[in-house]
């Protein structure tokens, strides 16, 4: 199986590739067809893609892409010479296999012009600009993810680099090609180092150095948006001075949040304790940048990194199906466009949210979901002309969850709330918007002593001259004139 992302191609799409260069299939199966499953298109148009595999002496035209289904009689499938599943490790053929590429790149190495290389990956990764403006600084040229159009420039960057440096990922894998003992420097994308590079220095026996400027503290293990700072640890690794974060460290921290939030991703449970004093030392620095937290306009309780209701709606657009992510509050689709609101569905990681709609009288309301699950049909058109939403015991003690509908005629209905059913009355929808609405705290009930009422009653009094009461008992009370002497001068 062939990947298309490049960190995979020079990782997991040369491992099997050694085979090819043994005896047993000189011998034995040269004249066997050599089959890949394709993942994406892997040696379509891309050339790096296709380069890869002719400096390694194989030609492309045996290599037979599977798209279809097929059976043959029997498949010779090799070990694999790397691997990072379960216990991961990497054979001498693997490193026989990296060495052929770097051998491949001193031969034909010519001179460039900076001996210093940033590897800027952009993708999903906000602040990433001002790593790269700093590496910059250093005298690290700057080599854009999307520049990668020539495989044999790159790697003639990298076998004359004293220096490469990168965020962990994809880019970091290039650090494959370096001279042995080269130094590199990663900033890891989150808490920890992952097993994938650490594997891959030890390949090409690097100077390796990981600098922590990074606080990615939202998303799971699978979905992930990275935020990075210009951190301490970075300025003290290049001996510049610390002088505390920047201004712009919290724009891109608040942007972070503000887009994480909104995408509907809850905070890691690891992240606030992994990150340790870095993260409540940077916290506590921005709560008081009020100034910048209200130009970002922020939405209310942010710095507790509540996860954000979202929904989707599902609406028959000119024969196609379509829906959008929408936060709470915001409307789900364009009101001035008369498509039939078909489905909905809805996540709130904080709560279970259950929901159902209606199609009419003969056939009522569909059965309740949760959990991100669909109510509502998605494969053919069958408008829906209701819903009731609701959330667990555990939600309502918090929250009251509000929701109306928009009509084909441009009004809405009324908000509904907490599991009412809302209907349309026969008009079509195209349109539905939910919010979540904080429950008020009933005031705990105190008995008040009378002397107590009087004193609270008096101390809204006017300020120059005011009543102190002194209750002996109910039917004894002693009232006493005092004069504040100073506003008295005053007046």
């Amino acid at each position: 199986m062939f990947e298309s992302v490049w960190g995979h191609v020079i990782t997991d799409n040369i491992r099997r590739l050694w085979f090819l260069k043994s005896n047993a299939f000189k011998q034995e199966f040269k004249n066997c067809p050599l089959v890949y499953v394709p993942l994406g298109n892997v040696y379509s148009d891309n050339k790096s893609f296709k380069r890869l595999p002719e400096i390694l002496e194989i030609d492309l035209d045996t290599l037979q892409p599977i798209k279809q289904p097929i059976q043959f009689k029997q498949i010779i499938l090799p070990n694999e010479s790397y691997r990072i599943s379960g216990k991961s490790m990497f054979t001498k053929e693997y490193r026989e296999t990296i060495q052929q590429i770097k051998d491949f790149a001193l031969k034909n190495r010519t001179p460039t012009s900076c001996d210093k290389i940033y590897f800027y990956h952009g993708l999903r990764q906000i602040g990433e600009e001002r790593l790269a403006e700093y590496f910059k600084s250093k005298g690290y040229e700057i080599i854009p993810h999307e520049r990668r159009v020539d495989f044999d420039e790159e790697l003639n960057l990298l076998i004359n680099a004293k220096s490469c440096a990168s965020t962990l990922g994809s880019c970091a894998h290039n650090s494959l090609f370096l001279r042995e003992g080269t130094e590199a420097i990663f900033i890891p994308r989150i808490y920890n180092l992952g097993s994938t590079q650490l594997i891959l220095n030890q390949v090409s026996h690097l100077h390796a150095n990981y600098v922590d400027s990074s606080l990615s503290i939202f998303g799971s293990d699978n979905v992930r948006w990275f935020c990075y700072i210009i951190s301490e640890q970075l300025k003290r690794f290049f001996g510049d001075k610390w002088n505390g974060y920047e201004e712009e460290d919290f724009k891109t921290f608040l942007q972070y949040v503000k887009d994480s939030m909104s995408k509907g991703l809850a905070i890691n449970p690891k992240a606030e304790e992994l990150y340790g004093e870095v993260f409540s030392d940077f916290m506590a620095q921005l709560k008081r940048q009020k100034n910048l937290i209200t130009t970002y306009n922020m939405p209310p309780r942010w710095e507790t990194f509540p996860p954000q209701l979202t929904y989707l709606t599902h609406v028959h657009i000119k024969g196609s199906w379509t829906d959008g992510l929408k936060l709470e509050n915001q409307i789900s689709n364009p009101l001035d466009q008369k498509f039939d609101v078909l489905a909905i569905r809805i996540n709130y990681p904080r709560h279970k949210v259950y929901y159902s709609v209606y199609y009419d009288e003969k056939e009522g309301w569909t059965e309740e979901v949760s959990d991100n699950k669909w109510a509502g049909v998605t494969n053919r058109q069958k408008p829906i002309y209701g819903m009731r939403i609701r959330l667990d015991e555990a939600g309502t003690r918090e929250f009251n969850i509000l929701y109306r509908m928009h009509k084909f005629d441009d009004t809405w209905t009324k908000w509904a709330k907490n599991g009412e059913a809302l209907y349309s009355y026969g008009q079509k929808l195209n349109a539905i918007q939910i919010k979540l609405e904080p429950v008020k705290a009933e005031p705990d009930k105190v008995d008040v002593t009378e002397s107590e009422y009087a004193q609270k009653f008096l101390a809204g009094r006017d300020e120059t001259i005011y009543l102190q009461v002194q209750i002996q008992d109910l039917n004894q009370i002693k009232w006493e004139t005092k004069v504040d002497t100073q506003a008295d001068k005053k007046l």
